[in-house]
């Protein structure tokens, strides 16, 4: 029989299964460093598409064809932009197109929503001031007795890859959605009126 200390020092000398065991130790780091390096891509890639998004929509509806359009319109104009967002998955996306107006009075300017339309969300009331109820304070741009445009908002839950559990640990039970709020000029001679709205009311 052999000696155990030769057993002893063969058994420290043998190498054989240590690149495997090391490997196995390795793994799951690599896995998490490669799905943590796609979903932190396509959480930048959905940012990036919500904001153009947003601007698209803003857009369109800032020169509308028809400065009265109706909720067919509007659904169209915000069906068309959401190609940019593809390959994203756009179900429950949030819009809501705000026709805003700014009035001086007493030297001081007061801007706030004139008519309003939504799809899978809540259109804002008319005289919903600027600074109130999540609405943006005035932009400079717009700063001035008369003006109008448009404020797009949208709301987009992020769908992850893996972890949707974990995005609602972190993030709340509604896991991680992107939120816009893009003001756009009106490009129109008339103001544009959103559906069923009326044109802008005294603040």
């Amino acid at each position: 029989m052999m000696a155990p200390a030769t057993r002893l020092r063969r058994w420290i000398g043998d190498r054989r299964g240590v690149a495997a065991v090391e490997f196995a130790l390795v793994l799951p780091i690599l896995i998490v460093i490669y799905f943590g390096t796609v979903e932190l891509t396509r959480i930048l890639d959905a940012n990036r598409k919500l904001t153009l998004f947003a601007r698209t929509l803003g857009d369109r509806s800032g020169r509308a064809d028809n400065p009265k359009p109706s909720a067919a319109d509007m659904a169209g104009i915000a069906s068309a932009a959401t190609a940019i967002l593809r390959p994203l998955d756009a179900s429950g996306l949030q819009i809501v197109v705000n026709a805003m107006g700014v009035l001086s009075y007493n030297g001081a300017f007061y801007g706030g929503v004139c008519s309003s339309w939504a799809q899978n969300a809540t259109q804002r009331p008319p005289k919903q001031i600027n600074g109130t109820n999540g609405l943006p304070a005035t932009p400079a741009a717009y700063q001035f007795n008369g003006a109008r445009y448009i404020l797009a908002e949208v709301s987009m839950a992020y769908t992850p890859i893996i972890g949707s559990a974990l995005y609602r640990w972190i993030f709340g039970s509604q896991g991680l959605v992107f939120t816009r709020q893009i003001p756009w000029s009106e490009r129109t001679i008339n103001e544009i009126v959103m559906p069923g709205g009326i044109i802008c009311p005294t603040y």
